[in-house]
């Protein structure tokens, strides 16, 4: 620990030296509505081929200021697979507008069958670009390095490692193409729009798999089984010195032996080549006030909707990877390139410590699943930020204040909050039961890659099952806002002990597998990401089955006279709940809810928990 503490700021030292040769005193202001900022180059400008260079990309050709269209990326990527026996191009699915999802192979090995590639020795690599289309960056960096793989110097580093590339995932969006899609972002000209043809934003679908895209993604995890898997971003908001941002999480979460290999291992070494390549890496940054960094940064850790809490809870290695928007493309689309490169050399030698951590976070089984974190506010740590100074100003138009970005460096201490207090639990069963009349809920878990037991005859099973409460429309109060195509709702819930029957078609979902722990996050109704809050239970909220006035009023009398225990308990509620005194269709409602002939499944959640 003691190295390890002296190897980081040792890094951290060489950083803040790094970026005072990086950012020399002269300005080059761009000709822009942007912070300004200053000349930047790099060791890693070597890497860009030479004009003559047969395989130059149309980036590298355009001198960093566009980007190849789909068509163009797939058929350039086509002809330098087609040319190499290492790069192998295949179609992981189709768009809603039936364009290709692709993704290369690249592999030493003979036989890159994904039964193959999953069973090799060899660590394998996932790296997905173009999630947010506009966020381009990995895509032209991969181009980059793929052709140093295969006609470079760069063919040893699938000796020991395979490695499969997403260039493009939202290709829609990618086409959807304008110079103004990211008005925050320098370069390229032509920026993709953020969200598929169907205005979905992939990296909210990790959970609710409702798009083509993300389906495609998570059938590659489950048919290669990638050790480790990279989601490379543009960020948005605060400007800073650092290029390129990229992390994991710390101890708090569903994975914590990754979360140290990503943290103590992997970072140190991926942060050591860039800056030896002339980039100023730093932790992912988000400010508090969502604004500037005078309140302190936030590390968040999300709900598995995005791509690296979701790798945290199935407990997949994910590095989410935010280039910084306001510096400019080749600057950003170089350190991915070094990013990826260095990505491969630490799997190459490292990759086997990885494999041991994942196996220990998936055999680990905790008694109580957090469902619901919060940020841990009252002792923060500290970190050092390589910031910009800003400063206050007020608009002559709107009245208020906004912050105006100098670009001039400074060095700051800052308060640094996590998400990493647990805020509610739940008991892990020794299995849920999803009858068989959930079959949309049944295909989804499937398609995450969860094991099930689907039951072929009637079975009578002992469960709790919890009773909801006190709906409520997540995003719009009482009026439902939609999000994401959906309208999510949250509710309070009871548990409750019953004998339930199960059809045929009916399944079994243990939770000691490797992925128990999704499984009881997309179940659970209190779980932010759950099926329950996404809307996909709303059938459970309608009545079906009434009673007349003219049947429930002598009801009612004839439970008053022979109950007086129902007669004190309604006397009292009438006292503690003035509105339900004066609801004649709420006392109505409460007298038939205490019949044998109300419905007893209104409101309670079809999912059992096998305890």
């Amino acid at each position: 620990m003691k190295y390890l503490l002296v190897y980081c700021f040792s890094i951290l030292s060489i950083q803040i030296h790094a970026q005072t040769a990086l950012y020399p005193n002269t300005l080059s202001y761009e000709n822009s509505i942007l912070p300004p900022i200053k000349t930047w180059h790099g060791k890693s400008e070597s890497f860009i081929a030479s004009s003559d260079n047969t395989w130059i990309t149309p980036t590298e050709s355009s001198n960093f200021t566009t980007t190849p269209t789909h068509k163009e990326t797939l058929q350039w990527l086509k002809e330098l697979a087609d040319a190499s026996p290492l790069l192998h191009m295949i179609s992981i699915g189709k768009s809603v507008e039936n364009r290709d999802i692709a993704m290369i192979i690249a592999s030493s090995e003979n036989d890159i069958t994904a039964q193959a590639l999953q069973s090799s020795s060899k660590p394998l690599l996932l790296v997905q670009a173009g999630i947010h289309a506009g966020e381009i960056d990995g895509k032209d960096a991969g181009m980059m390095l793929l052709r140093d793989i295969a006609f470079g110097s760069k063919k040893y580093l699938l000796d020991e490692v395979n490695f499969l590339f997403i260039p493009i995932l939202n290709v829609d969006g990618h086409e959807r193409i304008s110079p103004y899609n990211r008005p925050n972002q320098r370069g390229p000209e032509n920026m993709g729009w953020r969200t598929n043809a169907q205005n979905l934003n992939l990296n909210r679908d990790y959970a609710k798999i409702d798009t083509k895209e993300l389906r495609a993604v998570l059938n590659v995890i489950n048919e290669y089984k990638p050790i480790l898997y990279m989601d490379i971003h543009v960020t948005d908001g605060a400007d800073y010195q650092h290029d390129i941002t990229f992390g994991g999480f710390g101890k708090q979460c569903y994975s914590p032996n990754i979360s140290h290999w990503l943290e103590n291992m992997y970072k140190p070494l991926a942060d050591a080549d860039l800056v030896s390549n002339g980039h100023v890496p730093g932790p992912l940054l988000f400010p508090m006030n969502d604004r500037d960094f005078s309140e302190g940064n936030a590390t968040f850790k999300g709900e598995p909707r995005f791509s690296n809490s979701y790798g945290d809870v199935r407990h997949l290695a994910t590095i989410l990877v935010e280039n910084h928007s306001l510096k400019p493309f080749k600057q950003r689309v170089l350190g991915t390139y070094v990013l990826l490169e260095s990505t491969l050399k630490i799997l190459a030698l490292h990759g086997k410590s990885l494999e041991k951590n994942t196996s220990q976070d998936e055999t680990k089984k905790e008694n109580k699943i957090p469902l619901v974190w919060k940020l841990s506010q009252s002792k923060p740590d500290s970190m050092l930020l390589l910031g910009i100074s800003n400063q206050l100003t007020k608009s002559t138009i709107t009245n208020s204040f906004y912050v105006q970005w100098t670009g001039d460096t400074i060095h700051q201490t800052i308060a640094h909050y996590k998400e990493i207090e647990p805020t509610d639990w739940a008991d892990r069963p020794k299995a849920y039961w999803i009858p068989a009349a959930c079959s949309e809920i049944i295909t989804r878990l499937k398609l995450h890659g969860i094991e099930m037991e689907t039951i072929d005859e009637v079975s009578e099973v002992k469960v709790d099952m919890y009773r909801m409460s006190d709906l409520k429309y997540q995003s719009g109060g009482d009026k439902p806002k939609p999000f994401e195509g959906h309208i999510q709702v949250n509710a309070k819930s009871t548990i409750e002990k019953r004998t339930e029957i199960f059809a045929p078609g009916s399944v079994r979902i243990k939770t000691n597998q490797p992925l128990g722990e999704l499984a009881s996050i997309l179940l659970e109704p209190n779980s932010p990401d759950s099926y329950f809050q996404w809307g996909f239970f709303m059938e459970m909220f309608q009545r079906t089955e009434y009673i007349e006035a003219y049947v429930m009023e002598p009801t009612m009398q004839k439970m008053l006279d022979d109950s007086p225990e129902l007669k004190r308990e309604f006397e009292e509620k009438k006292k503690q709940d003035e509105g339900f005194a004066k609801d004649p269709g709420a006392i109505f409602s409460w007298f038939y809810s205490q019949t044998k002939y109300y419905d007893q499944r209104y409101l309670l959640y079809p999912v059992g928990k096998e305890m």
